[in-house]
C-alpha cells in the first residue's frame, strides 16, 4: 500500500500524474473558451432571458475564462495548477449545466412546481457521489497498466466530438419539432453533458494527493 493510504503503491503512483506541458494550452482553451462558453452563453441569453440565470452562471464562467487564459499564457508555471483547474472545471461545468436545465424546464416548458428542481439536483448529487465512490474503489484495485503505458484520461477530441454532435443534433431538430419538444431534447443533451464531465471531478482528488506528496518531507 502507498504510505498513508489504502491504495496499492503501483496503482497510486500511476494515478499521481501531472499532465504533459505541451497539451495544457489546447486543453484549457478547448474546455473553457470553446466548450463551456458555447454551452452556457447561448442558453443564458436565449429567449426568454431571465436575469436570475445570468447572475448564477456568469460569475463562475468569468472566473473559468480568466483561469484558462492564465494557463494558456503560463503553462509551465501553472502545470500543477492545471490539475486543480480540471477538477474545478468538472464541478462548475456539470453544476452549470444543471442550472441551464432548470431554465429549459421552467421557462420553455412552463413548469411551476419546485419539485422538478429539487429532484433533478438530488439525482445529480447522488450520481456524482456514486461516480466518485466507484472511481475511488477502482483506485484500490491492483494496477493493470503495462509498463510505459500512459493514461491521459478522456481525450479532449472525444469530448469535443460528443458535445459538438449533440449540439448539432439539437439545432437540426429546430426545423422539425415544436418549441416544447426542442426544450425536452436540449434537457436530455445537457443531462448527458453534465454526466460526461464527471470525469474531470476526480482531478480534485488527484491534486490533493499531488500536493501532499510534493510537500512531504524527504527522508535523509
Amino acid at each position: 500500500m502507498y504510505e498513508g493510504t489504502s491504495y496499492p503503491k503501483e496503482t497510486f503512483e500511476n494515478y499521481l500524474v501531472i499532465y504533459a506541458l505541451d497539451g495544457i494550452r489546447l486543453s484549457a482553451g478547448t474546455l473553457v473558451l470553446f466548450f463551456l462558453n458555447v454551452f452556457l452563453v447561448i442558453p443564458i441569453f436565449s429567449v426568454p432571458f431571465q436575469a436570475l440565470y445570468a447572475y448564477l452562471l456568469l460569475p463562475p464562467l468569468a472566473v473559468m475564462n480568466l483561469w484558462a487564459i492564465a494557463l494558456i499564457a503560463f503553462p509551465r508555471r501553472l502545470q500543477l495548477n492545471y490539475v486543480l483547474f480540471r477538477g474545478v472545471f468538472g464541478l462548475v461545468c456539470s453544476a452549470s449545466f444543471m442550472v441551464v436545465i432548470q431554465k429549459f424546464a421552467y421557462e420553455a416548458l412552463g413548469l411551476t412546481t419546485p419539485w422538478y428542481a429539487i429532484g433533478s439536483f438530488a439525482v445529480y448529487f447522488f450520481a456524482l457521489s456514486q461516480y466518485v465512490r466507484f472511481r475511488l474503489q477502482k483506485l484500490k484495485q491492483p494496477s493493470q497498466r503495462k509498463k510505459g503505458e500512459k493514461s491521459n484520461g478522456m481525450p479532449i477530441a472525444t469530448l469535443t466530438a460528443i458535445t459538438g454532435g449533440a449540439y448539432l443534433l439539437a439545432n437540426i431538430s429546430l426545423a422539425f419539432v415544436t418549441q416544447q419538444t426542442v426544450a425536452v431534447v436540449l434537457i436530455c443533451v445537457y443531462i448527458l453533458l453534465a454526466f460526461v464531465v464527471f470525469h474531470f471531478v476526480m482531478d480534485l482528488h488527484r491534486y490533493y494527493w499531488l500536493r501532499r506528496v510534493m510537500n512531504r518531507p524527504k527522508s535523509v
